[in-house]
């Protein structure tokens, strides 16, 4: 029945009307003396749509009235249906109300919560103990390197390595035994306080150097027996070879003890990245040379003198450091002194001018071969003169295909710095003693043998 022609009625009539509807001609039989709907009636039938006020489609919230076809009647479960469709929702009574307060408020429910709360808390102290009980088991199995004269740390301080040693140059006594004591030959060191040393019954006793050997402190002077059952030093033929730099391949970070001879170049050899990190490198190259400065002394005349003649051809500039915001990346060359010639050694300042894509130019030094690529350096050596040097350089920086030509390396290599130099005795030590390849030697005839089989020959005098 349209809504908009439903009059004010009593209600068994609406009832009748939407069980059975009737046609148009029943509507003009309601008269004017029918009773208020009651409120409880579906919302169809509000006033607005018994005073014949149209409702929006937008508006109609309320159940579908069920409407047979035509000529059909309702059934009795279709028209108790639509009856209970129109009756507004129940209301919970004041006693199922309180009920349901009461049963919130009661101890079972305060017991919940509780039992909620100890469960955060327990989960919360799992989360903080476990890992504090994983750093003790850790620390516990730790080793403990001691650096008997190197002040690189803070003196009396510790630090963790990420290989899982514990490095100190504290040496007072520990409950915690050493199991390495490194002496750097770089630096000078006596045997004072050595013997009272807690250590664990096979402790390594290292001789560790950077510099070259006639640099260092000689272990066999004085006629002392050195206690040294292990070397960690440039040289190939140490149970650890050490250095700042070191070159492998692009895809492995083992260390090369060879490199392939240098083949004829091209730029496409190169890949995509290492393409556009040299292009960007040589983009930003505007100085001709530069070297770093040094201590004036007997031993640094030879550079002086050498420096002094290349500067009547070029302005050179010198810095203190190429680290941090001052990289010295907008330098064609970079200048290389080294006085000593000992085998296996190759000067720091080369792997850095090579890492920031600097062509070194080394004067001095020893045999490269088989240390750094091939064709990836000049040598001072091969120009008669500084003069004849200079020319060279001047002219290789206006030659950009041949300039890049010294990186050839750099497709198939990678030059990487070591963080953390000690993580290699770390592991070291870590390695089971008959796993070890280094076997530790029972006797002092070991080092002896090692120190004695090699001198590195006599110092550059000149470069001139």
């Amino acid at each position: 029945m349209p809504l908009d022609k439903i009059r004010p009625m009593p209600v068994d009539r609406i009832l009748s009307f939407r069980r059975n509807p009737a046609s148009e001609q029943q509507l003009n039989q309601q008269t004017d003396q029918m009773e208020a709907i009651p409120n409880f009636l579906p919302a169809q039938l509000s006033s607005n749509d018994l005073q014949g006020a149209p409702m929006s489609p937008k508006d109609d919230t309320s159940p579908k009235e069920i409407i047979p076809p035509r000529g059909r009647r309702l059934t009795a479960g279709e028209s108790l249906q639509a009856d209970m469709d129109g009756l507004p929702p129940p209301r919970r009574s004041t006693v199922s109300r309180r009920n349901f307060e009461e049963e919130m408020s009661s101890t079972s429910q305060y017991m919940t919560v509780l039992k909620a709360a100890l469960a955060v808390v327990t989960v919360c102290v799992m989360l903080t103990t476990i890992p504090l009980y994983r750093r003790q088991a850790k620390e516990a199995n730790q080793k403990y390197i001691l650096l008997w004269n190197d002040d690189s740390l803070v003196r009396g301080a510790a630090t963790h390595m990420e290989c899982g040693c514990i490095v100190t140059n504290r040496r007072e006594p520990s409950e915690k035994p050493f199991d390495a004591v490194v002496f750097n030959a770089d630096y000078p060191y006596t045997m004072e306080g050595f013997p009272q040393l807690n250590h664990t019954p096979d402790y390594l006793v290292v001789f560790s150097a950077l510099k070259p050997l006639n640099k260092v402190e000689d272990p066999l002077r004085n006629g002392l027996n050195p206690p040294f059952n292990l070397t960690m030093t440039y040289r190939w033929d140490s149970h650890l070879v050490w250095s700042d730099y070191y070159f492998s391949h692009s895809t492995m970070a083992k260390r090369l003890q060879k490199f392939r001879p240098r083949r004829d170049f091209s730029v496409d050899d190169f890949s995509l990245e290492t393409a556009r990190r040299l292009e960007k490198a040589l983009n930003v190259k505007k100085d001709l040379a530069m070297y770093l400065m040094y201590e004036v002394n007997d031993d640094s005349l030879p550079e002086s003198l050498y420096l002094e003649e290349m500067r009547k051809h070029v302005e050179l500039d010198s810095h203190s450091t190429c680290i941090g915001g001052n990289d010295c990346s907008g330098y064609f060359f970079w200048l290389v002194f080294e006085t000593s010639a000992c085998q296996d050694y190759v000067p720091t300042q080369i792997y850095m001018a090579m890492e920031k894509l600097i062509v070194p130019v080394v004067m001095g030094s020893g045999n490269l071969t088989n240390l750094v690529p091939e064709g990836s350096f000049i040598r001072g050596s091969d120009f008669a003169s500084p003069k004849e040097l200079v020319a060279y350089l001047k002219d290789l920086s206006t030659k950009p295909h041949d300039y890049i030509a010294f990186f050839w390396w750099h497709a198939i290599y990678k030059i990487r710095a070591i963080a953390q130099p000690y993580c290699a005795l770390c592991h070291f030590i870590q390695t089971p003693l008959k796993d070890r390849k280094a076997k530790k030697e029972s006797t002092d005839l070991g080092f002896i043998n090692w120190w004695s089989k090699y001198q590195c020959p006599v110092k550059h005098t000149t470069f001139l």
